[in-house]
């Protein structure tokens, strides 16, 4: 090697210099962030609960079973199920009037939004459509609803 050549050195500083001021700088940062994430637990004030807080929370919308009549013909669901109300006679699917007699209003909103969550004996999955969720209104599913469990 030739004289004056350090490997480790490029700017004059010696490896072992190097490594104490990156530990002078990683220290501080360190206990600056657990400063910062114990900072933010601990120190909150326990309130009592006041009570359900009203007309803050949007209402669920009601269901008019007239206008779910409208819906439920104008989106075409008694071309795949039958549903003596609407005088429809589809044989794709399950008979309405039957397999949602009694049923909540729940069941009959996530059957519509969620084929696949409860499928009626002797009929297979992924028949239904699965976008009546994002393709009907809250009011329009209301709607449908209501007409379905007033059968």
């Amino acid at each position: 090697m030739s004289e004056g050549y350090r490997p480790d050195s490029s700017r004059g500083r010696s490896p072992r210099r190097a490594v104490r001021l990156a530990d002078v700088v990683r220290r501080p940062a360190l206990i600056l962030l657990a400063a910062l994430v114990l900072a933010g637990c601990g120190g909150e004030k326990t309130v009592a609960p006041t009570g359900p807080v009203e007309g803050q929370l949007p209402k669920a919308a009601k269901g008019n079973p007239a206008a779910g009549k409208k819906v439920f013909n104008d989106n075409g669901c008694g071309t795949c199920h039958t549903f003596a109300p609407a005088g429809a006679k589809g044989t794709i699917g399950p008979d309405l009037g039957k397999v949602l007699k009694g049923k909540s209003a729940d069941f009959i909103k996530t059957s519509i939004t969620d084929p696949n969550a409860a499928i009626a004996s002797g009929y297979k999955p992924n028949i239904m459509p699965q976008t009546y969720g994002s393709q009907l209104t809250s009011q329009q599913l209301a709607d449908l609803v209501a007409f379905l469990q007033k059968g």
